[in-house]
């Protein structure tokens, strides 16, 4: 999760979520998710990619495109095919503070890249619509990290975010197991988080898809640890931003955890007096600026956060696996409705 992003500026549009209609829940499908939630993939991914041989992730970097060749292995191994025309990754340039200050007074943009500017790949696979594929639920969480140390200690980056992004491929895996859903499902494994929120910004700036054809964003982020403001075994869940653009989103996802998952949801970040300005933080908020629903799920900040103690001998796998299928059940109702 990004340390602090001060943005500002939401906007109302028309939201196709508020055109839906509301039938019964897919009592089957959310049953199915419960039960094939599988911790050993999870605890697999996560092994793998808060590994101190991927040397933090940082986007931009070799380790980050090791990180997203196993993304695609494990889509391709699902079934789930690329969402691009020309493939899974969605590169773009990193720009330093020093190239777009050098473009601005050249009158270059600072889109175009220079030799040594390094290149950042977001991923992102999907679960093609059956019957209304250019309308979309995009599911996101960042897989890049903060590196290292200048003595090498590796931040590997357990729970933030390696958790989420355990989480997403899980819920690729049990969505591809189901008959196309009606709308098109996107796995979005955003990069450049830490760095600014910079992968899912270049998602909207390239206009990828029309926000208006955005049902929603679920973005899992952290998810693997708990904080202090509650009992240590107390199975709460931070929704953040779910009802911004619309009551509805908070309604469907309030229903769909009655029925599946049991959270104790919490609201307490959606307080526009929050100081942690957690709404801002993470890579939801590219969509949320431009009054795309989302909903923002988070585990809560920790001793260890951006330290180098975060690893994976301290993440909750329960957790993980309870998150799974909430996330997959409440994309599986929007992709539906």
């Amino acid at each position: 999760m990004r340390l602090l992003l001060c943005i500002s500026g939401l906007y109302a549009q028309t939201l196709l979520l508020d055109k839906l209609p509301l039938g019964p829940l897919d009592t089957l499908a959310i049953k199915s998710f419960h039960a094939s939630v599988s911790k050993s993939e999870l605890q697999g991914h996560l092994y793998f990619l808060a590994s101190d041989e991927l040397a933090g992730r940082e986007a931009g970097t070799l380790y980050e495109k090791v990180a997203a060749a196993y993304l695609i292995a494990q889509h391709r191994r699902y079934g789930n095919e690329p969402f691009l025309p020309n493939g899974y990754i969605h590169a773009f340039p990193l720009h330093s503070s020093r190239h777009e200050r050098k473009a601005s007074r050249e009158k270059k943009s600072a889109s175009e890249p220079t030799p040594d500017t390094p290149i950042a790949w977001n991923v992102l696979a999907c679960r093609r619509g059956s019957i209304f594929p250019s309308e979309y639920v995009i599911i996101s969480a960042h897989y890049d990290h903060i590196g290292q140390t200048n003595a090498g200690e590796v931040y590997n980056g357990a729970d933030d975010n390696s958790s989420g992004t355990a989480v997403l491929l899980e819920v690729a895996r049990l969505i591809s197991l189901l008959p196309p859903p009606k709308r098109t499902i996107v796995f979005f494994h955003t990069t450049a988080e830490e760095k600014g929120l910079l992968g899912a910004m270049r998602f909207v700036k390239d206009s990828l898809v029309p926000l208006d054809s955005i049902v929603a964003v679920l973005n899992a982020d952290m998810l693997g640890r708990t904080d202090t403001l509650h009992p240590p075994d107390a199975p709460y869940l931070y929704a953040i931003g779910s009802e911004k653009a619309t009551p509805r989103l908070k309604t469907l996802q309030e229903a769909v955890n009655n029925l599946c998952c049991g959270w104790l949801l919490d609201y307490r970040y959606d307080d526009p007096k929050d100081p942690q300005r957690l709404f801002y933080r993470s890579d939801h908020y590219a969509f949320a600026k431009h009054g795309v629903p989302v909903a923002f799920y988070f585990g809560g900040l920790h001793e260890d956060y951006h330290k180098t103690g975060d690893d994976v001998e301290k993440i909750n796998f329960d957790r993980l696996a309870r998150a799974v299928a909430f996330i997959a059940s409440l994309a599986w109702t929007l992709a539906n409705l």
